[in-house]
């Protein structure tokens, strides 16, 4: 079997000690703001927060800054997977939702064009995951485990195809405001909904976008609907550690959502991790999502 390396990119919110240990790299987006004083920043969106602390960046997006995610370019990507084309292995990218980004098409295109006429004897596979954040990073977790096994690619690509739907999301924003800010809802709707307390409960779709599922009025209330939600979907519950990632929030919000968790369903454990720039970027800070395996 030809060797092959999985490769991902900012989006995954998959944590350093796994990316290490497994010589999973990912492709850097970037982030792009202006201060206060008008200066301008482009900062590499960075999981491991190297470059800006997590409490830094929401602290940011809290005064009224607002950040904008950048795609990486073909150049970026060819340098990205060129690293390993040179030592003859072949790539298997798995890639940030379609729904969320289109740099998944940018990856593509260099795939049949440059990378093609330069690499003919190599394979690169590019997946559109349909998913991000640690949906994704469970995906990989997972298609890494197949690799360990001994999958080839060819088998790996096809697993990742039929089961990539199966890994969700639920979570809740802290405010409407920062939605508002990336364009995700109207002004109106997001001052009426900061005024009662709304909190619209966001799922993936099967096209990888984020979409209102349900709402409720307060944090608490949510809590209990988002358990009850992951109840109903979650597969093997029993066996299956889940991620619980929140951008910048308070302890006690993150304790008494994984008590309501914990109500609702039996699970071997929850991780609790910050949400990576990307995902954050958009949703703002105090955002909580839980992403587990479904039915």
């Amino acid at each position: 079997m030809k060797d092959y390396v999985i490769l991902v990119d900012s989006c995954c919110d998959l944590g350093k000690e796994f990316r290490q240990k497994h010589n999973i790299e990912y492709v850097k987006m970037l982030l792009n703001w202006t201060d206060e004083k008008g200066v301008e920043h482009e900062n590499i969106a960075d999981l491991d927060w190297e470059t800006l602390s997590m409490k830094e960046f929401y602290d940011i997006i809290r005064s009224g800054i607002r950040f904008y995610t950048s795609m990486p370019s073909q150049q970026d990507y060819m340098d990205f997977f060129e690293k390993y084309l040179k030592e003859n292995k072949d790539v298997l990218y798995i890639a940030c939702s379609s729904g969320l980004s289109n740099s998944i098409n940018i990856a593509k295109k260099l795939v049949e064009t440059e990378v093609k006429e330069k690499y003919p004897n190599n394979k690169v596979v590019v997946i559109d995951s349909l998913r991000a954040g640690m949906s994704l990073g469970m995906i990989i977790m997972e298609a890494q485990r197949l690799k360990d096994e001994g999958k080839d690619i060819d088998e790996v690509t096809k697993w990742v195809e039929e089961n990539k739907l199966k890994y969700l999301e639920v979570g809740i924003p802290e405010t409407l405001t920062y939605l508002k800010r990336a364009g995700r809802v109207s002004g109106p709707k997001a001052l009426m909904g900061n005024m009662i307390g709304l909190k619209p409960i966001l799922e993936f779709d099967d096209k990888g976008s984020n979409i209102a599922v349900n709402k409720a009025i307060g944090r608490r209330k949510a809590y209990i609907k988002m358990a009850q939600m992951i109840k109903n979907h979650i597969d093997d519950s029993e066996n299956q550690e889940i991620y619980l990632m929140h951008a910048d929030c308070k302890d006690d919000d993150i304790k008494a959502f994984k008590d309501e968790i914990l109500k609702a369903v039996k699970v071997k454990n929850i991780i609790v991790e910050p949400l990576g720039p990307i995902i954050g970027a958009s949703s703002g800070p105090g955002t909580i999502i839980v992403n587990y395996r479904g039915k």
